[in-house]
């Protein structure tokens, strides 16, 4: 068994992806042990996840048919505790808890919030305060982005996913975000070296490495350390 490790759990998974040349669509993830950063008393913990190919998974529950094999108990186990998991309950739990924050933080608003799915929660903030929630380069949203993402893992939903928006932020910056990504490969194909991009959030440097994918002249790959980690954007 492989771990990977990282700041969060989006990062840990990200390390294991890039290890094993994967997409998300692509892998089972398993959470070993939830990031604790020592935010508001928290200890400090790295993210540990295990990613097992979905065809590695198929393989094996063939196998366990053909050899008339139980599924492990802990597989059962995994389960019923993610099966457990309310989503409704824990998105107006986050809810409740990032009203309080904001509240502290003086911000006028109202949250709107969206089910995408039972693996993805989307919350819309509307404030006439978007500037200053966004922060530069996106540090305000993104930081209180992961704020959520820790508070619903600690409620038990470790494979949700948070996404915090006001006025329309996301959307615009994954537009800046493909735009940023061709005009790098072009450089690095015209100067021949490889051009590093400022530090951005695992979920933005995923973008990068989808948007230049299918490129044939460059290759992405991350390097540092969180929050200091960078994609690198070389000619092949």
């Amino acid at each position: 068994m492989t771990i990977y490790s990282g700041k969060t759990i989006q990062d840990a998974v990200e390390q294991g992806l890039t290890a094993l040349s994967l997409t998300s669509d692509q892998v089972e993830v398993t959470v070993i042990q939830q990031p604790k950063n020592g935010f508001l008393g928290f200890g400090r913990k790295l993210a540990q996840v295990e990613l097992v190919s979905k065809t590695n998974t198929k393989q094996q529950t063939n196998l366990n048919k053909s050899t008339n094999q139980p599924v492990s108990e802990s597989k059962h186990h995994e389960e019923e505790t993610e099966n457990a998991v309310d989503i409704e309950e824990v998105s107006q739990k986050l809810a409740n808890y990032l009203n309080d924050v904001l509240e502290a933080m003086g911000f006028s608003f109202k949250l709107k919030l969206d089910l995408k799915n039972r693996h993805s929660i989307y919350i819309d903030i509307d404030t006439d305060q978007e500037s200053r929630l966004i922060g530069r380069h996106g540090r305000t949203i993104n930081a209180l982005q992961n704020l959520s993402q820790i508070f619903i893992n600690r409620l038990g939903a470790n494979n949700v996913t948070v996404e915090l928006d006001t006025a329309n932020y996301r959307s615009r910056r994954s537009e800046s975000l493909v735009q940023l990504a061709d005009k790098t490969a072009r450089n690095a194909i015209a100067n021949g070296k490889p051009v590093y991009l400022n530090p951005m959030p695992a979920f933005e440097r995923k973008q990068i490495h989808n948007a230049l994918a299918d490129n044939d002249h460059v290759m992405t790959y991350s390097t540092g350390k969180e929050p200091h980690r960078v994609i690198v954007v070389a000619p092949k």
